[in-house]
């Protein structure tokens, strides 16, 4: 039995066969073979314990903070991940974020549907030809989101403790950069990493971006604080702690903040090309054979 913790693209049945979307996949767990593991849906070490004809996990992506790893290691399970199908999606999702702030979209649309016609005087919209970017995490969207940043003419610093051209120190990259976009994986050393602290050190009137995961930055109340000193200039969230989030949160209707429900990176194009190749790498785990990406 293959079951998806969530609806999947059409392309991951025709690869696999019937797929079982459950309201309770947990009750499922006896009989599951390969479990298909979307959105926030996290698995625990007690899952596993519950499943014994388990074969293969598949993420409809590269995050894989919501599965055990190591225990499914440990039992011989692949975690089968998709790496590079999504990364120019979540790039342009990044790219998309920071012309919006930077531009102040949202607040010119207010006004134009409000009568305001006046805005287009007392706003004052920026540029980022000539703007410094700091990428937080270089690896495949990363990269992606530097050259697409490069041709708008934009200087780019990046850390990454992993990556040797990525040597910007990250107190430096903050107070250096115009606007920062996160793009590391939630571990135990990144998570918190965008803090009061971190914040306190930018460059005033910073557009802070994040469409990675929603822990890497300490907590809403933070980013806030930074809002309401100016220290923070904008904020772009596809990503949260809590999926979804609690919007009843003051930094919800805060006039420079835009959200979006993690959705930049499911293009069209992506979507299909995720599904497609965890699908193909799900298969291959249940034909006996070693996926092309694993975690």
């Amino acid at each position: 039995m293959i079951v998806a913790t969530e609806v999947v693209h059409p392309v991951a049945e025709e690869i696999l066969g019937p797929i079982e979307v459950p309201d309770d996949w947990r009750a499922l767990l006896p009989e599951i073979e390969a479990l298909i593991v979307r959105g926030g849906t996290v698995v625990t070490e007690e899952d596993l314990e519950r499943a014994p004809r388990l074969r293969v996990i598949g993420r409809s992506g590269i995050g894989v903070d919501n599965v055990p790893v190591e225990a499914c290691r440990a039992r011989g399970i692949p975690v089968v991940v998709t790496p590079g199908a999504g990364a120019h999606a979540v790039a342009e999702g990044a790219l998309a974020l920071m012309l919006a702030l930077v531009k102040r979209l949202p607040e010119l649309g207010d006004a134009v549907r409000e009568g305001r016609w006046s805005a287009r005087d007392e706003l004052e919209l920026g540029d980022l030809d000539g703007a410094t970017l700091g990428i937080v995490g270089y690896g495949r969207i990363g990269r992606e989101l530097a050259d697409l940043a490069r041709g708008l003419g934009m200087r780019v610093l990046a850390y990454d403790p992993l990556v040797d051209e990525a040597s910007t120190p990250l107190d430096v990259l903050f107070a250096e950069s115009d606007v920062v976009s996160l793009h590391a994986p939630l571990t135990d050393e990144t998570r918190g990493l965008v803090n009061r602290e971190t914040l306190a050190r930018a460059k005033p009137g910073l557009i802070l971006v994040n469409t990675s995961r929603g822990g890497l930055v300490s907590s809403l109340d933070d980013l806030l604080e930074a809002l309401e000193s100016g220290r923070v200039g904008a904020v772009g969230l596809d990503v949260f702690a809590e999926e979804p989030p609690d919007v009843s949160h003051p930094l919800f209707s805060h006039p420079r903040v835009l959200v979006t429900p993690h959705a930049l990176g499911m293009t069209r194009r992506s979507r299909e090309r995720i599904f497609r190749e965890m699908a193909e790498g799900v298969a291959a785990v249940l034909r006996g054979e070693e996926p092309v990406s694993r975690a």
